[in-house]
């Protein structure tokens, strides 16, 4: 009985000494699943999309190269890209919804969205307004007209007499009307609500137009339309940001976290390889007009 008992304890005493030398398998693998998805950064992310839940964008939608349907009609474009990099870069989730041009501001105000995507410039007017992120890049713009006529306009005196189209509403509308209470000529502005004015301007209804050269010459292209860009020179520089609510906490939750992530596209080279990607040069905005951020 002895023997047995002592067989027994050596047997017992070899397992538990197999057991304290295997390794802890279950553990490592716990170990290193909480090391690569509960990072401070991780954890920061899931802390802000809790705190201010799905974040909801207005766009124009049939703007190329920046914001536009597939014939899938799934939204593509620079800035569709621009925000899917900062929803992986925040943890956000981010709804894109097209809406009608003209009432877009007014679905911001009501707080039906959360701000706006459509190369929208800071200007003056809305700082008064609104709360902005970090620019993303610079788009100035430019006077268009029919190929071959870039040289008729080289100066803002050759605007008298002329009939120039621009996007209803916005910066390009403001700048126009301020340069026309400004000079002693008169020159015709015709405000559109649609994306029109490329081919009214192609089809002669228009002597000119303002606007974003990257999106005029890219519709140009798509619709086979003979444009360029007139010698004269912008009106003002000109940048894009995103503007949210003032004076309400989410939407600048909103604003810093989308700040900080484009300042890290910036740094990193995404916001260049996108540029280039989508609209064929690098315009973004390394030194911002504003301090934003």
């Amino acid at each position: 009985m002895k023997k047995l008992l002592s067989v027994l304890l050596i047997v017992a005493m070899l397992s538990s000494m197999v057991a304290c030398n295997q390794e802890p398998k279950i553990k490592e693998v716990d170990s290193n699943l909480k090391s690569e998805t509960n990072t401070p950064e991780n954890a920061a992310a899931e802390g802000l999309a809790g705190k201010v839940g799905v974040v909801k964008f207005g766009t124009d939608g049939v703007y190329p190269p920046f914001n536009y349907s597939n014939d899938d009609g799934e939204l593509i474009g620079f800035e569709i890209d621009v925000l899917n990099e900062i929803s992986e870069r925040t943890g956000l989730e981010i709804e894109i919804e097209p809406l009608a041009w003209d009432g877009i501001f007014g679905q911001l105000d009501s707080e039906k969205i959360d701000s706006v995507v459509c190369c929208i410039f800071p200007s003056k007017e809305r700082q008064e307004k609104y709360i902005f992120s970090r620019e993303y890049i610079f788009d100035e713009n430019c006077f268009i007209v029919q190929k071959g006529n870039g040289a008729k306009i080289k100066t803002f005196d050759d605007l008298e007499g002329l009939k120039i189209g621009c996007t209803g509403g916005g910066n390009t509308y403001l700048r126009l009307k301020e340069l026309q209470d400004s000079v002693d000529f008169d020159f015709e502005i015709v405000a559109y609500n649609a994306e029109r004015e490329c081919y009214d301007l192609d089809l002669g209804r228009l002597d000119a137009i303002y606007k974003s050269p990257v999106s005029a010459l890219e519709q140009a292209r798509q619709a086979g339309l003979d444009l360029e860009v007139a010698e004269c020179p912008p009106l003002e520089k000109a940048s894009c940001s995103f503007p949210f609510r003032m004076n309400d906490e989410r939407s600048k939750l909103i604003c810093d976290a989308f700040s900080e992530a484009t300042q890290g596209m910036i740094d990193d080279g995404t916001m260049k390889e996108l540029c280039e990607k989508w609209l064929g040069l690098d315009v973004t905005a390394y030194e911002p007009l504003f301090d934003f951020y």
